[in-house]
């Protein structure tokens, strides 16, 4: 069993790394092994609308995001974290995600084998729990839709600012470490 935590977050010490983390935590205690890339720290580039992966089966960019795209294939689980800044997901987890077209088919089937699970993990400073639920909706949708992945739980950190502060939470951690130990159930 292998689970891999997609990172959209800038702040390694951040409230989204702090729940993804928890989240492996909890997959590797029950028996994953687990593996977090912070996408904040590779090199990578945007979908370049060129449609190389829809002759191929992969994309023409080699970059970092080559070996992520491996894992992702790869893995039984994905636990996909990135901050709202601005009302939607981070830059960085954009731009990845503009990424994934390559991981579908011309004809919009998935390259992406079937079973996978995933946990969506969130951080927002807005202190109201529906303030940005519609992002996480739609991002739900597009796993599933797109890749096949079956959205296991979605988690997200309300009204914290201060790196980490999450941690704070008890019920949130445990909460998340729980999504990790169920994910692959």
């Amino acid at each position: 069993m292998k689970v891999i935590g997609i990172v959209g977050s800038p702040r390694k010490n951040g409230n989204t790394n702090t729940l993804v983390q928890q989240v492996l935590d909890g997959a590797a205690e029950a028996g994953a092994e687990t593996r977090n890339f912070f996408l904040n720290e590779m090199d990578y580039k945007g979908c370049q609308g060129c449609n190389y992966c829809k002759a191929n089966d992969k994309c023409k960019l080699e970059d970092d995001l080559v070996e992520l795209f491996d894992e992702l294939l790869a893995a039984d689980g994905v636990v996909f974290g990135s901050p709202i800044y601005f009302g939607q997901f981070t830059g960085q987890m954009r731009l990845f995600l503009d990424r994934c077209y390559s991981l579908i088919n011309a004809d919009f089937s998935s390259r992406v084998p079937a079973g996978k699970k995933a946990v969506i993990i969130g951080a927002q400073g807005a202190p109201e729990a529906a303030a940005f639920k519609g992002v996480f909706e739609e991002f739900a949708g597009q796993i599933s839709n797109f890749m096949g992945m079956e959205v296991k739980d979605t988690i997200v950190g309300i009204g914290y600012h201060a790196p980490g502060e999450v941690k704070d939470d008890a019920e949130l951690m445990e909460k998340a470490k729980t999504a990790g130990l169920n994910l692959l159930k």
